[in-house]
C-alpha cells in the first residue's frame, strides 16, 4: 500500500468514530486540509525522558551517535549541574537523550524545489545531557543530521503522521512538547512508535553533521560550532565553516554582559545585512532599531536567509532580541510585521506560528528546540521553518 493510501485509511478509521476524541481540535480545524501533515508532524519535542532515546542506542542504520565521534567531535558543556556558580561541566554521553526531532524535506534551501531537485532530505535529532527526577536537562545542546532520501523522508513523515491519526482526530495546533507523549506517556503507542521510526532511519551509516551549542560563565557565555562527517564509525569529521562570518571562521562566541540592561558581544560578527544585534546594543536609536529589526525578520524568514547564508548566533539571538527588546522597547512586533513570515492559512494556521521564548531571562537563554532545565524552548525561527516544510511536505504527497 503506498504511504498516500495508508494515511488515507487511517484519517478513514477515524472518521469511522475509531480515535479517542481528547486533546480537542482547535476551533479553526475545519479550515485545514482533512487529512493533512500538521507542525507536529514535522517537528516533535519530546517530553523529557531518562528512558526514552539515548545517543548509544542502535537501529537499521547503526548506533544513533557513536561515543567516539561525540569525544572528538567535543563533549557540549552547560551551566546547569556544574559545582559552583560561574563553573562548567561537560555532557557524559551516557545522560544524551534525544529531547527532539526534525524532518527537512529540502534543507537550506530558500526556493526547494516542488520535485526535489537538488534537495537534501534530513531527519533532525537534538541530543541534551538529561538527568534527575524530575528531568532536567543540561543548558546546551547536540544537532545531529541523518541524511534521507526524498521518497524515505515522505514516507517517514507519513507514519509519524499515520500513528497520530489514530489517537485523534483533530489539530494539534503549534510546536510544544507533543501532546500525544505528554497525554500518554513515553511508553504510549505514539511514543513507542516514533521511537521505531527513529531507529529505522536514523544512525551512524547516515550521520552527516553535527552542530551544537555550550554555555558557560553561568550562562553569561555561549559557543556555537559544527562539523560534516564523512564516517561517523571512524569519527572523520571537518570542521563546518560559519555561513556570513569572515575569515571562514569555523567557531563563534556570544557574551551577555554583567550590566544590567546588558550590552551583548558576538565573535566574529555577521558580514551579513540582516543582522539583529545592533538591536541589542545600548543608545541605540529608533532609527537604528528598526534597521536592525528588518534584519532580524529576514533571519527568522525561511525564504530569505538560511543556515548556509547566515550565522549560528544571528538565528539563536533573534527571538529573544525580537521578545526582550524589539518589541517591549520599541514597539516592534514581528508577530504582526508585513515581510514576517506568514502562515498560508490551509495547511498551516496563524494561530499554529507561536513560538515559546522566555521573556524573564535578559538575553541568557539561546534555546531554538530544546530544553533549559525543565523548561521547554521553541524559537520563531523553528516554528517558521517547520511551517514552511510543512506546507511543502504536503503539496509533495499531494494532501
Amino acid at each position: 500500500m503506498s504511504m498516500h493510501m495508508r494515511l488515507l485509511v487511517a484519517v478513514a478509521g477515524l472518521a469511522a468514530g475509531c480515535h479517542d476524541p481528547s486533546p480537542p481540535a482547535t476551533p479553526d480545524a475545519p479550515h485545514v486540509a482533512t487529512g493533512a501533515i500538521q507542525m507536529t508532524d514535522a517537528s516533535l519535542m519530546f517530553p523529557l525522558s531518562t528512558s526514552y532515546l539515548s545517543a548509544s542506542d542502535s537501529g537499521a542504520r547503526g548506533v544513533l551517535l557513536p561515543k567516539t565521534l561525540y569525544t572528538t567531535f567535543g563533549p557540549i558543556t552547560g551551566s546547569s549541574g556544574s559545582p559552583a556558580p560561574g563553573g562548567t561541566g561537560s555532557a557524559d554521553y551516557g545522560s544524551l537523550h534525544v529531547v527532539a526531532m526534525r524532518l527537512d524535506p529540502c534543507f537550506a534551501s530558500l526556493a526547494p524545489d516542488p520535485q526535489g531537485a537538488n534537495c537534501t532530505a534530513q531527519l533532525r535529532l537534538v541530543f541534551q545531557e538529561v538527568t534527575g527526577t524530575p528531568p532536567t536537562a543540561f543548558d546546551s545542546a547536540l544537532h545531529v543530521f541523518y541524511r534521507l532520501d526524498r521518497a524515505e523522508l515522505l514516507d517517514l513523515v507519513s507514519s509519524i503522521a499515520e500513528l497520530r491519526a489514530q489517537s485523534i482526530d483533530g489539530r494539534l495546533g503549534g510546536l510544544a512538547p507533543h501532546p500525544l507523549m505528554v497525554r500518554d506517556g513515553m511508553s504510549g503507542a505514539f511514543a513507542v512508535g516514533v521511537r521505531a521510526l527513529i531507529l529505522a532511519h536514523a544512525g551512524e551509516q547516515n550521520l552527516t553533521r553535527l552542530t551544537q551549542f555550550s554555555s558557560s560563565n553561568d550562562g553569561f557565555d555561549w559557543a556555537f560550532s559544527g562539523a560534516d562527517v564523512s564516517d561517523a564509525a571512524s569519527a572523520t569529521l571537518t570542521a563546518m565553516q560559519i555561513p556570513s562570518l569572515a575569515g571562514s571562521a569555523t567557531q563563534q562566541s556570544f557574551f551577555r554582559d554583567f550590566g544590567t540592561p546588558p550590552n551583548p558581544s558576538i565573535t566574529p560578527e555577521t558580514t551579513s545585512a540582516d543582522d539583529p544585534e545592533p538591536l541589542a546594543t545600548q543608545g541605540v536609536t529608533q532609527t537604528q532599531a528598526q534597521a536592525a529589526f528588518t534584519g532580524l525578520v529576514r533571519v527568522d524568514h525561511p525564504a530569505h536567509e538560511s543556515p548556509n547564508t547566515i550565522d549560528c548566533a544571528s538565528c539563536h539571538l533573534a527571538s529573544q532580541i525580537s521578545q526582550q527588546i524589539a518589541k517591549p522597547m520599541f514597539g516592534l512586533d514581528e508577530a504582526t510585521d508585513a515581510d514576517a513570515y506568514q502562515a498560508d492559512g490551509t495547511y498551516v494556521l496563524a494561530s499554529e506560528l507561536t513560538e515559546m521564548v522566555p521573556t524573564d531571562r535578559e538575553l541568557s537563554d539561546f534555546h531554538a528546540f530544546s530544553y533549559n532545565e525543565d523548561r521547554a524552548e521553541i524559537n520563531q525561527r523553528t516554528v517558521n521553518e517547520t511551517a514552511a516544510n510543512v506546507v511543502y511536505l504536503n503539496q509533495a504527497l499531494g494532501l
